[in-house]
């Protein structure tokens, strides 16, 4: 029997897209410290203990606080006009993956040690979690709604790390060259900033 080929090309190319996805823990969405404290002990920290590992379930919280779908469907975070124009990267020394909201899962984009695109300073090319705060302008043309939404997930992310005992910083010093290449970012997507997260 004569198989046709191209019948079969468009699941290839979706097996390909699929095969490095990789499901975080369940996000821990009570306890931790209360609102008002975490609030108050949030901080910008650019120095870190590189000795420690950002954890899966740490992972997972933070991308859930920043950008996750909470139980009446709906974002952690408000977006004008309900656009969603937001995108996650996480950037580690083994690869880059985007962030799936929808099912809490990371998917690989591109492989290897991309940090160095990701900050200008020594400590964000070191810290072993950079998460890109992408948007996408046809979803969202204007600025500064663009700006709230990014702005907003950075201070989950803030919030997040102050609760659990971790170490943040966000930024816009990063190679905006090459990192939107690396990410593999379509057209109408630009990065905002850059947080570092790290112990």
């Amino acid at each position: 029997m004569k198989i046709n080929r191209f019948i079969f090309a468009p699941m290839a190319v979706f097996a390909c897209l699929t095969i490095h996805a990789e499901t975080l823990p369940a996000p821990q969405t009570t306890g931790g410290m209360p609102l008002m404290q975490a609030m108050a002990e949030r901080k910008s920290i650019r120095e870190y203990d590189l000795s420690k590992p950002v954890t899966k379930q740490e992972l997972s919280n933070m991308l859930w606080a920043a950008w996750g779908i909470t139980h009446d469907g709906k974002h952690t975070i408000a977006t004008a006009m309900n656009r969603q124009e937001l995108s996650l990267y996480v950037i580690t020394e083994r690869n880059i993956s985007r962030y799936n909201p929808e099912d809490n899962s990371l998917t690989v984009v591109n492989t290897g040690d991309f940090r160095e695109l990701a900050g200008r300073q020594d400590f964000a090319k070191a810290a072993p979690v950079n998460i890109a705060l992408v948007v996408d302008t046809a979803k969202q043309e204007r600025l500064e709604f663009q700006a709230y939404t990014a702005g907003a997930a950075s201070q989950n992310i803030y919030l997040y790390c102050a609760s659990a005992g971790l170490k943040s910083v966000v930024r816009a010093m990063f190679n905006h060259d090459a990192l939107p290449e690396a990410l593999k970012l379509g057209p109408n997507e630009k990065i905002l900033f850059v947080q570092t997260v790290a112990h």
